[in-house]
Parts: C-alpha cells; sequence; structure tokens
C-alpha cells in the first residue's frame, strides 16, 4: 500500500507506543499481513477519448481523465475461487473444474430455467478465465 494510513503504519506505530522498537517492528509485520489480506481496489486513472463534431464537420477529440477502478480482475478470482496469487496452471485446473460442474449440458434433464442459470454462469466462469488470462498476458 502506498498510503501513510495503511494498517502497516498504524499497527506499527501503536507496538512503538506500547513497547518501543521491537513493538513497531511487530506491528508492522502485523499491520503488513493485514495489508496485504485485505488490500483494497487500485484504482488507476486513464485517458477517455471524446470524439464530437462541432459545427464545421470536423471531429474535435477531448481528453479527459476518468477513473477506473480494477475490480473486474478480483472479481475474476473470486468467481474461480482462486487466490490472486496462483498460478496458471492452477487458473486452468480451477477453470476446469466449474465447467465441468456448471456446464448446461449437465443439467438438460432439469428443465429450461435450470439450463439457462448454468449457461449464466459457466458465461460468468468463461470470462472470468478471459479476464485472468488476458491480465497476464496469456
Amino acid at each position: 500500500m502506498g498510503c501513510i494510513l495503511s494498517y502497516k503504519w498504524i499497527f506499527g506505530f501503536i507496538g512503538l507506543y506500547v513497547s518501543g522498537g521491537k513493538g513497531f517492528l511487530l506491528g508492522f509485520l502485523l499491520g503488513w499481513l493485514i495489508d496485504s489480506m485485505y488490500r483494497r481496489p487500485t484504482i488507476h486513472f486513464t485517458y477517455r477519448h471524446d470524439t464530437s463534431d462541432d459545427f464545421s464537420g470536423y471531429q474535435k477529440q477531448e481528453r479527459t481523465w476518468q477513473p477506473y477502478v480494477d475490480v473486474t480482475l478480483q472479481e475474476a478470482y473470486r468467481t474461480l475461487g482462486i487466490r490472486e496469487t496462483a498460478t496458471d496452471e492452477e487458473v486452468r485446473q480451477a477453470y476446469r473444474r466449474m465447467a465441468l460442474h456448471y456446464h448446461p449440458d449437465h443439467v438438460a434433464a432439469q428443465g429450461d430455467a435450470a439450463r439457462e442459470e448454468a449457461e449464466k454462469k459457466f458465461r460468468e466462469i468463461t470470462e472470468a478465465r478471459d479476464i485472468i488470462f488476458r491480465a497476464r498476458g496469456l
């Protein structure tokens, strides 16, 4: 975390106040562990290109800063039920396991409603795998 108000600094200063240098170190490590477990979404700012016609017929481009929150990647990991530190092979195995479980052909005998739900979940799983692979460059 790049913020001064992260848990590692808060716990570090509490430990420093309570028991000195060793307390600072232990508090800092505890806060670092908590920060790594409860990672907040990263906010990226990207350019958004708007094109609009002016009265002369030419297109003008406006550049504006738009905040982009990278939560889709975290949701993709949650959908597949794996951690962000999973290897590529673990991602593939999780996808195969979930795809076999939620494949629409497995619930074809249960009716149209169950098949539609399975198709929706199967699309979510496939999209999650694609998002992770795109982020990893695979």
